[in-house]
């Protein structure tokens, strides 16, 4: 054979030591609500979304072949399964190429299992599933407190290198690695900040090109734990006081590396230069769809590349003394560089935890508008204009505050009257285990004005407190449309002598995140 001939050889082989497989499937679950007594979580649903879009951009994952499930039943989550294996089966009976399947789970968990609401899915059967499946690379990534507990204690790791280790082995081709986000009894952390978990953010941002350590474009599982690991263990050290240590179980049988991401695939890229400052950071936020954030640190010696969608971002860059943001845009096929984007001064960014108390506080704001039912006689539906805000405290209450302007007419004895009320009040609302649903209590005061046929009948005092269920609708970004449901009595005094008196209001409207 020529040497031309054994160098295209040997160039084919280095390069399918390294391949993405032919077929890839994956089934992504993320869920909020835990068990009785576990703080509702707030971006468990969207950090497997966002990991979902990953994966199809950039991960060789064609969209039929990946399920996105929020918050399922556990019935629910075993017929996708089912389904799922189903297609990997049909694709092994028409070809002979490899696959590979990826599960992918974000929420809350004990040391026995899966919480799905009031049901779990134990650590045991979703080994089981895993060893199952026909596909012939299988990978799991569990974000949730305690799921170190999902790999045998004997074969767990919670080290950033080293990827040669036994788990329980099994007759599958190519084998099983499993990657979770804490170890055995630790807690899993989320930040307002990231708009995620820290350890599924890391992964993301790896995957997008952060963990890319030897800058060939594609990156592999063994370079995406060890960024992650690294930067979940850095990070949460740095917010909370104590590191959250991933941990894996890998039973591969030396086939080559996993390619996970091809940066090439991406619709534009944005470069940041080598930089000497050790507390830089930048953030890079998207202004569209579920509004992601992925977080960089500088390195000293080589540029690095983030793979990202067109569209409009925000760029932010914090030190030790300052922060500062500017807006811009991809189009696809664009390459940019961080230090074309224009930036001003802004206030430091707030951090909050997962499954705990927020550190930090996130504030949206809205501008709204309602009807109320009639508090006296002949008067008709009054409507309200309301703006306020959101304070959220912690990771399951919310602070509401609102002014409010409002109007009413009516008529009593052939009399025309007429109401204007200018005022305020403050409800405290938990939130509920349907997604985007709250409740709770408000109490608000009011400075009536009152006039009859023209004539002004003086200002009074109105006293009010309610109960309230308000839904929160995302809109993508950092928008929402938020509705509310009042039941409420009113206190005033009419004719002279004080009256209590029951209304509904409906109110709904615009907010916007800061």
């Amino acid at each position: 054979m020529s040497r031309l001939a054994w160098l295209v050889v040997l160039l084919f082989a280095a390069s399918a030591r390294a391949q993405l497989p032919e077929r890839r499937f994956a089934l992504v679950v993320g869920g909020n609500v835990g068990a009785a007594g576990h703080a509702r979580l707030r971006f468990a649903e969207a950090d497997a979304s966002r990991f979902a879009d990953t994966l199809k951009e950039l991960g060789g994952f064609q969209g039929e072949d990946v399920r996105v499930l929020h918050q399922p039943t556990r019935a629910r989550l075993l017929v996708e399964a089912r389904a799922l294996e189903q297609r990997i089966a049909e694709a092994a009976s028409r070809s002979s190429r490899r696959s590979l399947l990826l599960l992918y789970w974000s929420g809350h968990a004990t040391e026995k299992g899966l919480e799905l609401g009031s049901e779990t899915f134990t650590f045991a059967e979703l080994k089981k599933l895993l060893g199952a499946s026909r596909a012939h690379v299988r990978l799991a990534f569990v974000d949730a407190c305690k799921s170190g507990g999902l790999v045998s204690p004997k074969g767990a790791k919670a080290v950033p290198g080293g990827f040669a280790l036994d788990v329980t082995s099994d007759e599958s081709p190519d084998g099983t690695a499993i990657l979770a986000s804490s170890g055995p009894g630790e807690n899993a952390l989320e930040s307002a900040e990231l708009r995620g978990s820290f350890f599924t953010h890391h992964l993301t941002a790896g995957l997008r090109g952060a963990a890319d350590a030897d800058s060939d474009s594609r990156i592999t599982l063994q370079e995406a734990y060890r960024y992650a690991y690294a930067k979940t263990v850095s990070h949460t050290a740095e917010v909370s006081g104590v590191a959250q240590r991933p941990t894996y179980a890998l039973d591969l049988k030396g086939k080559g590396e996993i390619v996970l991401a091809e940066l090439r695939h991406a619709d534009a890229r944005l470069v940041f230069a080598p930089g000497t400052r050790a507390d830089r950071r930048w953030l890079v936020v998207r202004d569209e769809g579920l509004g992601e954030v992925l977080e960089l640190r500088e390195d000293p010696v080589k540029p690095q590349r983030l793979a990202l969608r067109a569209g409009s971002y925000r760029l932010i860059r914090t030190t030790a003394d300052d922060v500062w943001t500017g807006a811009f845009a991809l189009t696809r096929g664009e390459e940019r560089t961080a230090t074309t984007v224009t930036l001003t001064p802004r206030p430091f960014a707030e951090r909050g935890t997962k499954g705990g108390e927020a550190i930090g506080r996130e504030l949206e704001l809205f501008a709204s508008v309602g009807l109320n039912t009639p508090l006296l006689r002949g008067m008709g539906l009054a409507p309200a204009l309301l703006l306020g805000g959101d304070v959220t405290m912690g990771t399951s209450q919310t602070l509401r505050i609102r002014a409010r302007y409002q109007a009413g007419r009516g008529q009593d004895a052939g009399l025309p009257y007429a109401l204007r009320s200018m005022g305020g009040d403050v409800a405290w609302l938990w939130r509920l285990p349907v997604r985007g649903l709250e409740a709770g209590g408000r109490l608000g005061a009011d400075a009536v004005r009152q006039s009859v046929a023209s004539t002004s009948e003086g200002t009074t005092l109105r006293g009010r407190a309610g109960v309230v269920l308000s839904h929160s609708l995302s809109l993508g970004g950092r928008f929402s449309w938020v509705s509310e449901a009042e039941a409420q009595l009113a206190s005033f005094r009419l004719n002279g002598r004080g009256v209590l008196r029951p209304a509904f209001e409906a109110v709904t409207g615009l907010g916007f995140r800061l």
